[in-house]
């Protein structure tokens, strides 16, 4: 996440732990916008199955840059996006 907050251009996913001192430095100071899913993201297998298991927890997507940013303001994923 320091790497992505110094390079200043794409999107991570990350799980919400916004209390974190890592989510403090990379995120609350450094991204340009975030987007807090809605629920929690189930993986597949590479067939296309869905697993059983959810994520684990909540997560979000952290844009770094106008592009990314304005990428995530406009995708239509279910969530709540701020501007940061």
């Amino acid at each position: 996440m320091r790497r992505m907050a110094e390079h200043d251009h794409g999107t991570a996913l990350l799980f919400a732990r916004t209390e974190t001192e890592l989510f403090f430095e990379t995120v609350w100071k450094r991204a340009t916008g975030i987007l807090f899913l809605k629920g929690r993201p189930h993986f597949h297998h590479q067939d296309g199955r869905r697993a059983g298991a959810n994520s684990g927890a909540p997560v979000c997507l952290i844009a770094y840059g106008a592009e990314d940013a304005g990428t995530l303001r406009t995708c239509g994923l279910p969530g709540k996006y701020l501007v940061l």
